[in-house]
């Protein structure tokens, strides 16, 4: 076999298991690392939900997240001295939980959440001896 014959069956088997990638993460969104949200609610519609349980503002941006497979809209909603981070099913419009927290923890959370997804983006080079 010839080296372009190979190299033409590599590219051939190449594109259609990306092609076969594309389809399934098509029919079942939910299967691929990132898949896009299905958020039936929008932004503005989470921080009126949150608002409406908890009376006070909402303090930063709304933000969708993948919480373990669920997609979330996160509110910050500050009464008074109490924080609450509110999470409100993308999907439903219901509050799944409710944190009570602090501005240090929140940032604390977002530093620990960025450090994991850089660990993931980049692999480590291997130390020299």
């Amino acid at each position: 076999m010839s080296l372009r014959s190979t190299l033409g069956l590599m590219f051939t088997f190449g594109a259609a298991i990306m092609l076969s990638t594309v389809a399934l993460a098509q029919k079942h969104p939910t299967r691929t690392k990132h898949a896009a949200p299905m958020a039936k609610i929008s932004a503005a519609q989470a921080k009126q939900i949150a608002l409406k349980r908890y009376h006070g503002r909402v303090v930063g941006k709304v933000a969708l997240e993948n919480e373990e497979g669920v997609w979330q809209y996160s509110v910050m909603v500050r009464s008074g001295k109490t924080l609450r981070e509110v999470m409100v099913d993308a999907k439903t419009g219901k509050i799944d939980s409710v944190e009570v927290t602090t501005a240090a923890k929140e940032r604390a959370e977002a530093k620990a959440d960025k450090a994991r997804a850089n660990a993931h983006r980049s692999p480590k080079s291997p130390k020299k001896p």
